[in-house]
């Protein structure tokens, strides 16, 4: 088990591991700042809602919301690239990332088909951008040219490939003509790349990514066996001490920032999720831990676990797990393990179930971060008062499961306690 736990850890912490992580974890202020948004304009209040639609502000608070999910592979690349500066030691790391955000656009095609007002005409005009190779659709060819990009422009630089300046040039000056030939030669062998893709029956890089690596991907992890996978395994991992919300995040990212940019996408224009399960996955991640409390405080004799309910349970209502992780522990505990580990993917099914039977009301695609109390954040997710419901719903019954291990764990301790006391008073 520590041989895993090491291979794991070394997997999560390698570098190019920690360029994914850190870059994703950087574009979060992005996403927290749209989820602001989809926060406000998603309160699940009849007539406040009937508010935002007849003044017209739900219209302006959609903006931000499609600022921040339309536009996400533009942050993406950038915060790659910056974080590759930094990992490999550029003293101005933002000069990659601007490099990389050069790639993209070399890379990204020029025309799009425009409508008029009544959408009865459409022409193909070129010099315009089209947002739909901007968001959710183009986050893996970012990913690529983040990553690409901006090694291959450190490559160029390190390979001494530059302009130098007498020492009397200002060096704010001197850096940037040094990075003019680095720059220009890793652009050049981004626009071969666009040209032989042209070759191709893709005929644009976005569309060669899509059709072979992120629509596949997608299908596979960005569907209920990717949430499902992202739910259980991050709960297992942690059974056996390895951060698993980490590792979980740093193998599922590019998928997971991709549903859940599609899912926002979605919910700006008012239509369906195409990814429900990953609507949902942010709640449900840490969902055991407010009913493993519970189920605690109502059965727990021992002065240990009555004591650790007692401490964890405001930590609990945010969905932090660490103080029952620590406490119990969680970790190498099998009695424990098995309802924490296997509600996981129960919660999932069940949820999914109850929105397809129409009991639940859909999720709208608001990003809701994972430390929001459990009843509200359910409610925010579907933007209706059944998501609160269910929330009161899924806590009773992971309590009624997780008692009886909860006595099984408090009786031993309980054991263990009344012959410390009875060796005390020998």
């Amino acid at each position: 088990m520590n041989n895993l736990a090491q291979k794991i850890a070394a997997f999560t912490n390698s570098k190019w591991m920690r360029i994914l992580t850190n870059g994703f974890m950087s574009v979060a202020a992005v996403s927290i700042c749209g989820s602001i948004f989809q926060l406000v304009k998603s309160i699940p209040i009849g007539p406040y809602q009937d508010f935002l639609a007849a003044s017209g502000i739900g219209n302006l608070l959609s903006i931000p919301i499609a600022v921040c999910s339309d536009l996400m592979a533009l942050y993406v690349v950038i915060s790659m690239g910056y974080t590759v500066g930094k990992e490999f030691g550029q003293k101005n790391p933002f000069a990659p990332a601007i490099v990389a955000l050069g790639t993209f656009f070399v890379l990204t095609p020029t025309t799009a088909t425009v409508y008029s007002a009544d959408y009865t005409q459409s022409m193909v005009a070129s010099g315009v951008l089209s947002t739909g190779v901007l968001g959710a659709r183009g986050i893996f060819l970012a990913i690529i040219c983040g990553l690409l990009g901006s090694r291959l422009y450190i490559f160029f630089i390190e390979k001494d490939l530059k302009f130098k300046l007498p020492d009397s040039v200002p060096d704010n000056v001197a850096g940037m003509f040094e990075m003019m030939l680095p720059g220009g030669l890793t652009f050049l062998v981004f626009l071969a790349i666009r040209y032989l893709i042209s070759l191709t029956p893709y005929g644009t890089a976005q569309t060669l990514i899509y059709t072979i690596l992120q629509t596949p991907l997608m299908s596979i992890g960005g569907g209920l066996i990717g949430a499902l996978a992202f739910v259980t395994i991050e709960k297992l991992l942690w059974c056996f001490g390895v951060h698993g919300g980490m590792v979980c995040y740093s193998a599922l990212a590019p998928i997971m920032s991709a549903a859940m940019a599609a899912n926002a996408s979605a919910y700006a224009a008012g239509t369906a999720v195409p990814y429900p399960e990953w609507a949902w996955s942010t709640m449900l991640m840490d969902f055991p831990v407010l009913p493993l409390c519970i189920a605690m405080l109502i059965v727990c004799k021992s002065e240990q676990y009555k004591a650790l309910s007692k401490i964890s349970i405001p930590t609990s209502i945010f969905n932090i797990s660490e103080p029952q992780v620590f406490g119990i522990p969680v970790i190498m505990n099998p009695i424990i393990d098995i309802p924490f580990i296997l509600l996981q993917p129960v919660n999932m099914l069940l949820t999914l179930l109850v929105t397809k039977l129409g009991i639940v009301h859909q999720a709208v695609g608001a990003s809701v971060t994972n430390v929001m109390p459990t009843l509200i954040g359910f409610a925010f997710v579907n933007a209706h008062w059944t998501g609160f419901v269910w929330a009161a719903v899924l806590i009773v019954l992971n309590v009624i499961v997780f008692i009886p291990f909860v006595k099984a764990i408090d009786n031993k301790a309980l054991e263990a306690e009344k012959a410390a006391e009875t060796a005390e008073a020998e």
